[in-house]
């Protein structure tokens, strides 16, 4: 009987460590690998209570920089910057990959929304300067910085201009590129400090500069409507993800020709380069995937899949893990309100890991995240900006310290005092949701208020123009009429609606199914701004655009007309009764009181 019990007990032992070994084995890949596109691992131990990496990312609508650990995922912290964030270099070189070669410093975000530029404080963890940009010019993407870390170039979308900043004094040289339309697209610089590559959406090429002089001096024909535009560590070559071609573009960097086109997958967006310039990663939002290119061979050897609908995209500093970050999340979580969460999810693509091209971890994010970007932990354990005298013993001011910023530091405050701004989100503007609107789109009056009426679909806008008197009582209301976003039929799409620049935290509206949004503001500055959907809502979700005049007595509003000097002071990011250096504006204060302009 004792025998039978131990034989019994044995063999299920015997086949529990089978079971338990083949289980193992089925996470090492084979050529002939299945893996089920729509189920991650069961088992999971990546969860660190301190992370050897950290992962920033720009959080889109939300006006903040989030702060997450690699590999656990947890959110450390927000860092509020402004309005609509989207593409950021740190500071230090460009050397190396997408995440350049940082000095732990600062890292530097462009503000789509605001038409600025914010500087974070790594070391501190705040915001400490903002850069004016002129108007109009329309930022969108700033991701690329010079070689020695003075300069970055960013692109102004929105106007069809390109412009270098440089860090120290925010003084900053503006090209147009013709012909119009044009719509410069997410640089990228070489490492030898001689180009400047950017895409032009609207054109289907690359853009090629000269650094210095700050100038146009080549097109690229590539695939249709370029997108992420990326230099290799080695300099050599730049990967373009051609998003209506479904390739990838890789271009020589000492010809200035493309070299190679590579079919990848279904609406190429952005693409990761690894740190030794052996493959790269290339976010394809419409089949739900990630591709993988071997920039050696330059074909196609991985496919990874991704829930869902993948944007933009980050790399671990060592290579270890990638984060797609996903535009839809398509049922994945409890909601939590009309608007669903978007996500991030972790890969391994460690060739010698176990879970190679698996997904270990999804969580939900705030805000809609644009660029991502790595660095070692080790990098923000520094803490030695603190060190020096103290502030009170040498008798300066706090509210000194707290809102002065500007040129070649920060004028009248110690090197080792660093400033915390917390700039404001939305301002001014009365919100509220209300049932399906389903008047006819246009201007109507009620009594002096200027009622327009937009419908958002994909992808556009009804009206795309519209006119308003200076001074007028204005009230939006906006209303998402699709039914399923265009190409991807995903139900649970938003859309939004935002006036770049002095409207932009005035506006900040959100369409979603079955209900409209209500903003209401005074149009209190004369020009020409265009309006932009600030939520990704599918591949031609770039092409949402229109143009909001408010036209000045006797006068329509034009590029060349408009109260640009008084918006260019940025009041609307700072909270009444504070005092702001503003970078790049060649003006040092501005005094904010409750019912007065701008003074300086």
């Amino acid at each position: 009987m004792k025998k039978s019990i131990i034989f019994s007990l044995a063999l299920i032992i015997g086949v529990t460590l089978l079971s338990v070994k083949a289980e193992a084995k089925k996470t090492v890949l084979t050529p002939f690998d299945k893996r089920d596109w729509h189920v991650t691992e069961k088992y999971d131990s990546d969860a660190p209570l301190r992370d050897y990496a950290i992962l920033y990312d720009a959080g889109g609508v939300d006006g903040a920089i989030g702060v997450i650990g690699i590999p656990s995922m947890r959110t450390y912290r927000h860092i509020r910057v402004g309005v609509d964030l989207h593409n950021f270099p740190f500071s230090g070189s460009n050397a190396g990959n997408n995440n350049g070669t940082p000095d732990g410093k600062y890292l530097y975000v462009s503000d789509k929304g605001a038409n600025t530029i914010g500087e974070v404080n790594l070391q501190t963890g705040w915001t400490e300067r903002i850069f004016a940009l002129p108007v109009p010019f329309g930022v969108h993407h700033c991701a690329a910085l010079s070689p020695n870390g003075k300069y970055l170039f960013a692109t102004g979308e929105l106007t069809g201009k390109m412009l270098k900043l440089r860090l120290s004094d925010g003084a900053t040289t503006v090209l147009n590129i013709p012909p119009a339309p044009s719509s410069p697209d997410y640089p990228d610089t070489s490492k030898d400090g001689k180009y400047v590559f950017s895409g032009n959406y609207y054109h289907s090429t690359v853009m090629v500069f000269s650094q210095d002089p700050f100038k146009l001096i080549k097109e690229i024909p590539v695939g249709k409507n370029p997108h992420g535009t990326n230099v290799s560590p080695t300099n050599r070559m730049v990967t373009v993800c051609d998003k209506l071609s479904a390739t990838l573009s890789v271009i020589d960097v000492e010809t200035l020709k493309v070299h190679k086109v590579i079919p990848t997958g279904a609406g190429p967006l952005h693409n990761q380069i690894d740190s030794l310039g052996k493959y790269v990663y290339q976010s394809c939002f419409v089949s739900d995937s990630t591709s993988k290119i071997d920039l050696q061979r330059m074909q196609l050897v991985d496919e990874f899949p991704i829930h869902y609908r993948v944007g933009h995209n980050s790399i671990a500093p060592d290579n270890a893990y990638y984060v797609s970050q996903n535009k839809f999340s398509t049922g994945l979580f409890t909601p939590t309100g009309i608007v669903f969460a978007v996500n991030f999810e972790l890969e391994d693509i460690d060739e010698t890991s176990d879970t190679y091209g698996k997904s270990v971890k999804i969580i939900p994010v705030d805000g809609e995240p644009h660029e991502g970007r790595q660095i070692f932990a080790t990098f923000i354990q520094r803490w030695n900006t603190g060190k020096g005298d103290d502030l009170f013993t040498k008798g300066y001011d706090l509210g000194d310290v707290h809102v002065s910023f500007g040129a070649k530091g920060r004028p009248g405050l110690p090197a080792n005092v660093h400033p915390q701004l917390e700039p404001r989100h939305v301002a001014n503007t009365k919100k509220r949701w209300v049932p399906r609107d389903n008047g006819k789109p246009g201007i109507t009056k009620d009594g002096d208020v200027y009622v327009i009426r937009v419908k958002g679909f994909s992808y556009g806008y009804v009206p795309r123009f519209i006119h308003v008197p200076k001074g007028a009582k204005v009230r939006i209301i906006y209303t998402n009429i699709d039914k399923a976003a265009g190409l991807t039929k995903n139900p649970d799409v938003t859309m939004g609606l935002n006036i770049y620049g002095f409207y932009g935290p005035r506006t900040m509206i959100i369409g979603v199914r079955g209900m409209s949004m209500v903003a209401e503001f005074v149009a209190s500055k004369a020009g020409e701004y265009e309006f932009f959907c600030q939520h990704f809502c599918g591949p031609l979700h770039l092409e949402m655009r229109g143009t909001f005049f408010v036209d000045p007595p006797g006068q329509q509003a034009s590029l060349a007309v408009g109260d640009y000097d008084s918006v260019s002071m940025k009041e609307q990011l700072v909270d009444e009764n504070e005092h702001v250096w503003v970078v790049g504006t060649n003006k040092l204060m501005n005094t904010l009181t409750e019912g007065k302009e701008p003074t300086i």
